[in-house]
């Protein structure tokens, strides 16, 4: 089903002066518009007002329909002219899973140690989390390629806007719930990824429930981390792969989803478990002609990506930068997927 939110997006002019008493204080001053957006969730946000009292930011606004459960109010932030925004984390008051619909919702903002906006023109914009998706901010991220035949590694700088992603893969009961049946190999673990699923299977369920396939430059920067990403960690979440992911070394099977420990913005399993199709087709050398602002892949082809390794792969496939690719049609014990959502 279709929802509808109205985004409420407000601008704000931050600058500092000294006080003259020798301290260092600062006076941060607010100039404030609102636009508004749509997206596709079942909250109304109206009558937003943003007020500056000394260093604190306090948001108030009105919300129309109930939170479905689980999902959650959030509040994020951009510095670039809505290009990307980033979620706050820090903030308090009628944010979180347990908000109700009214009036007067009041959040609240300390800009303590906030001198990175300073001088800045800020986005505000409140979004809806639905249960069991991460917001991912958007960024740039420095997208590097290991040609495991040449051994040749390329690297290539990627800007994403922001998005939704699922923090687990597909499981066998949700996938079973939208398409009224089984994936052919289901072995009676609810809990456990779908599998046995071709590209095809992934996008019919993704269009029924309103999402879609990760792109895989979002798929990588996702399982690197986002906009805090670390290019040190070889896996999803650490450069130790028992710690995050189920491949050939600790595993047989397929395992249940969240087991292992998430990555830095709470995605589980992109290391490992099952492969994860991607919306693109295939092309070695795709990224070093793409375009750098939310590459989408090449137009044509006859392999679809997939990412992330699999209980049956060796520590190598489940490195974030290995790429693989299979035709779409492809089905088997070891191949899933996540959905992503646009905001």
């Amino acid at each position: 089903m279709n929802k509808l939110n109205i985004l409420s997006t407000f601008y704000c002019t931050l600058s500092k002066f000294h006080t003259n008493l020798g301290l260092m204080m600062f006076k941060y001053l607010l100039t404030l518009t609102f636009t508004f957006g749509t997206i596709a969730y079942s909250q109304t946000y109206k009558n937003v007002v943003a007020k500056q009292d000394g260093l604190s930011i306090t948001v108030r606004y009105d919300m129309v329909g109930k939170l479905f459960r689980g999902d959650q109010v959030a509040l994020t932030y951009s510095l670039d002219n809505g290009k990307t925004y980033s979620i706050i984390n820090d903030a308090e008051g009628d944010l979180g899973k347990n908000v109700l619909p009214g009036k007067n919702n009041e959040i609240n903002w300390l800009l303590i140690d906030k001198d990175f906006i300073i001088g800045k023109i800020i986005n505000f914009r409140l979004v809806t989390i639905p249960d069991g998706m991460v917001y991912v901010d958007g960024g740039e991220y420095l997208r590097v390629n290991i040609d495991g035949e040449k051994k040749e590694k390329t690297e290539h700088s990627v800007i994403l806007g922001s998005f939704l992603m699922d923090e687990t893969e597909v499981t066998q009961r949700e996938y079973r719930h939208v398409m009224g049946k089984y994936a052919s190999d289901y072995t009676g673990c609810m809990e456990c990824p779908v599998e046995n699923v071709s590209w095809f299977d992934a996008v019919a369920f993704a269009r029924k429930i309103g999402k879609r396939l990760p792109t895989e430059a979002e798929w990588e920067y996702a399982a690197k981390g986002g906009a805090n990403h670390s290019s040190k960690q070889k896996y999803s979440g650490s450069n130790r792969i028992d710690d995050v992911a189920w491949y050939l070394g600790n595993s047989d099977s397929k395992q249940p989803v969240g087991r292992k420990k998430p990555n830095s913005i709470g995605l589980y399993d992109m290391s490992g478990n099952v492969w994860e199709w991607c919306a693109d087709w295939y092309h070695d050398d795709y990224f070093q002609i793409a375009s750098k602002k939310n590459p989408q892949g090449p137009d044509y082809g006859t392999e679809k990506v997939v990412r992330g390794g699999s209980w049956f792969s060796n520590d190598v496939f489940c490195n974030v930068s290995r790429r693989y690719k299979l035709k779409p049609d492809y089905r088997d014990t070891n191949f899933g997927f996540r959905c992503v959502k646009d905001l």
